[in-house]
């Protein structure tokens, strides 16, 4: 019988592969405490880590933020976490991510083992060959920022259906809060943390079911993505069943960040240019079959048997096709007539 999941998080063998992991991370392990300091005694802060969880002692430390610049000239908050609360969400992560894996739709391309930028690029590519030249090319507002902690803690609840680690992750959220709206609600998942994009593709994964379901074929890299239609009107359509499906998660598109348009090497996703739609070429809808020579044959297949030639007629040989000239052939002696039977 399988351990609970908060059991298996708190394995030895789970916290092992969590700290390997980290072997090259270089923040404190809590404050006032440098990783190198942490080091001399690892075994011992890392087991006394483990009671605090299993006993419920546990708090997240206070996170710290810093801003980085953005190619549009605007600021994005990311967040530093403490080397023993990314232990502690490496090993969470380590446990939850295969059963992630089964769940979530093939075409999302984010923060997912063996999945990349390329993978999704090419995967664009490909649909826009197809002929699905319509695009709505959109973007969620502010999603890391705007996630609502309500929603997402069932979303989460749903999921891990494990009460303890269900508590030990609300924790984290709780903790990552970005702001709170004017009706008091929470909000904002912090960029930085290593159980966000987890989040972020669990929390949108109704909205790729919601796609799916209504056969509209899609790209998403995190709040970045692309819906493939034929025709300007099917896209005009497409675009509203992802405003609604958003809004279902209390999540809007960007306003300067959405459009519908035609594949052209003016639009671009993920950092790349996407292909022209008049000169992309369409995929073959069937292979051609090339007609077999007058001379090939099946392999396994006896030849046919050649007809005795008639009198007075040589059988061509390799000679003949090859045009070496050869003598004739002399004609046939006659048959000596054979004597009447006489009564």
């Amino acid at each position: 019988m399988k351990q609970p999941l908060f059991q298996q998080v708190l394995a030895p063998d789970t916290l092992n592969r969590a700290w390997k992991a980290l072997s090259t991370d270089h923040a404190v392990w809590d404050a006032g405490i440098p990783r190198a300091d942490m080091e001399r005694d690892a075994l011992r802060h890392i087991l006394t880590l483990r009671d605090e969880v299993a006993f419920g002692r546990y708090r997240p430390a206070p996170l710290r933020r810093f801003s980085i610049a953005k190619a549009d000239g605007r600021r994005r908050v990311l967040t530093a976490l403490c080397l023993r609360d990314k232990l502690l969400q490496k090993a969470v992560q380590l446990v939850l991510e295969p059963r992630a894996e089964r769940l979530f739709h093939h075409d999302s391309y984010a923060y997912r083992p063996r999945r990349n930028v390329d993978m999704a690029l090419e995967r664009t590519r490909e649909r826009i060959r197809c002929g699905l030249h319509w695009l709505v090319d959109a973007d969620i507002h502010g999603f890391f920022d705007n996630i609502p902690h309500g929603p997402l803690k069932r979303c989460i609840e749903r999921f891990v259906r494990d009460k303890p680690l269900t508590a030990l992750i609300h924790q984290w959220i709780d903790a990552g809060a970005a702001h709170t709206s004017l009706l008091g609600k929470a909000r904002g998942i912090p960029q930085g943390a290593i159980l966000s994009p987890l989040c972020c593709n669990l929390y949108l994964h109704p909205f790729d079911a919601a796609l799916a379901d209504r056969h509209i074929p899609f790209v998403r890299y995190a709040d970045d993505f692309l819906l493939f239609t034929e025709t300007e009107a099917q896209a005009q359509a497409a675009l509203v069943v992802a405003e609604q499906a958003l809004r279902g998660l209390d999540l809007d598109l960007h306003p300067q960040k959405t459009r519908v348009v035609r594949s052209h090497p003016q639009v671009e996703f993920l950092g790349q240019r996407l292909p022209d739609a008049n000169t992309a070429n369409p995929l073959p809808t069937k292979a051609p079959t090339r007609r077999k020579p007058p001379h090939a044959r099946a392999a396994g297949t006896r030849p046919k048997a050649q007809r005795p030639p008639p009198p007075g007629k040589a059988l061509k040989t390799d000679h003949h096709r090859s045009g070496t000239r050869r003598a004739r052939h002399p004609q046939h002696p006659p048959q000596p007539k054979q004597p009447r039977n006489r009564r």
